[in-house]
């Protein structure tokens, strides 16, 4: 999954937080908290680009 906005997360491991920005790839165990927050590219817009072209 991708990110659409900024995020701030500490990935697992660490012990301080990473600005992610629009483009990066999320970690696994950031994918719940960046999907409440609505900061992640919904994966069936991908698909309907795909289909259209």
């Amino acid at each position: 999954m991708i990110f659409s906005k900024e995020f701030l997360g500490v990935r697992d491991g660490e012990i301080y937080p990473t600005t992610f920005q629009p483009g990066d790839e999320c970690p696994p165990e950031l994918v719940d908290a960046a999907q409440s927050l609505e900061v992640l590219e919904a994966p069936e817009a991908d698909e309907s680009k795909k289909k259209g072209k």
